[in-house]
């Protein structure tokens, strides 16, 4: 009942905090994959940002291969590219909160940025480390199109993940194309990939 609370909140922060909603869905060769992003500068200075990503998978085959996690961070803003972020993350059946910094890089023409969140996660009474990061890459064509790629990325001490997009963007609203998801535990050498095609709306 704890776990179903906690993912009713972080969900429904989406709908009370109002910013840049991107919604994204990739039919690939193994499983569906489902990616919201939530970004939103809080007060009017722009020092306090909330950020969240869900993501979730329905595996054809295997119900008990979906997953899901929810992350989200409140940062203040030090500098225009650092500040500090306090949050956590849920991951199936458990919550780590988190604490750490947020990074940030624009360029110029606004279509190339990074953003990182390096923190410490706290479970179980031990501590580690981990990074969830996002870059991307839109260059214009012409008025109404350009290209667009992103990589999506997270390392902790078990696993590391990477989701991989390349395709069209249209007017920074929609974009289609090419998908690729990672996926390795640390553990093990086994790398599992998910490849298809995925649609992208920014709201």
């Amino acid at each position: 009942m704890n776990n179903f609370l906690l993912v009713t909140l972080l969900l429904s922060l989406n709908i009370f905090v109002r910013g840049q909603i991107t919604i994204e869905g990739l039919a690939g060769n193994n499983y569906a994959h489902y990616i919201s992003y939530t970004d939103k500068d809080i007060d009017s200075t722009a020092k306090w940002n909330y950020f969240n990503l869900n993501r979730f998978t329905v595996n054809y085959n295997n119900n008990a291969l979906n997953t899901v996690s929810i992350e989200g961070q409140l940062t203040y803003q030090l500098k225009p590219w650092i500040g500090l972020a306090m949050g956590g993350g849920f991951y199936g059946g458990f919550f780590i909160p988190t604490l750490g910094l947020s990074l940030a890089y624009s360029n110029e023409r606004e279509d190339f940025f990074v953003q990182l969140y390096p923190t410490i996660g706290f479970f179980e009474k031990q501590i580690g480390p981990s990074v969830l990061g996002i870059i991307g890459y839109v260059p214009k064509l012409s008025t109404n199109w350009g290209l667009s790629s992103q990589i999506i990325f997270s390392v902790d001490p078990s696993e590391v993940s990477q989701i991989v997009r390349f395709g069209l963007d249209y007017k920074y609203i929609i974009q289609f194309g090419l998908g690729l998801d990672m996926f390795q535990r640390f553990n093990t050498s086994t790398l599992n990939t998910n490849t298809g095609l995925f649609l992208r709306f920014n709201l």
